[in-house]
């Protein structure tokens, strides 16, 4: 135990390791596979820094919806793991969106950008409803 405390204190910093699973996720869109199953390294790669940024701090909505999104790039696409984290991402957004409703400050931009944020993920779990459907 005190190994992995030893480990989890010389990673990188949470905003780098963001960043990183981003880059990790973009290569999947981008990487021709072949045989040589760099998309699927590149999907499972992502998934664990991902988890490893989700269990350091799980209140951040945009892990949660980029592990929706690494599941779904995997090969083949792990639907019920993305709707899970998807479905969390909308709840976090929808609470969000609520308190700041009843907040005395100015939020008009910020509730516009939750607003967006939250159609992009729901399209996202149509979309993938649709396609369960159709199997």
């Amino acid at each position: 135990e005190l190994l992995e405390l030893d480990a989890a204190s010389t990673l990188p910093e949470y905003g780098f390791r963001l960043q990183t699973a981003k880059i990790m996720l973009e290569c999947t869109s981008l990487v021709d596979d072949g045989n040589n199953n760099t998309k699927e390294r590149c999907s499972e790669s992502a998934i664990q820094v991902l988890g490893s940024l989700l269990s350091e701090n799980d209140e951040v909505i945009e892990v949660w919806y980029l592990l929706g999104c690494a599941f779904m790039s995997c090969s083949p696409p792990n639907p019920d793991s993305a709707r899970h984290y998807w479905e969390n991402a909308v709840d976090m957004l929808t609470k969000a969106k609520e308190q700041m409703e009843h907040s005395s400050e100015d939020v008009a931009c910020e509730l516009e950008v939750i607003q967006s944020q939250l159609v992009e993920v729901t399209k996202k779990l149509d979309e993938l409803g649709e396609e369960m459907e159709t199997k």
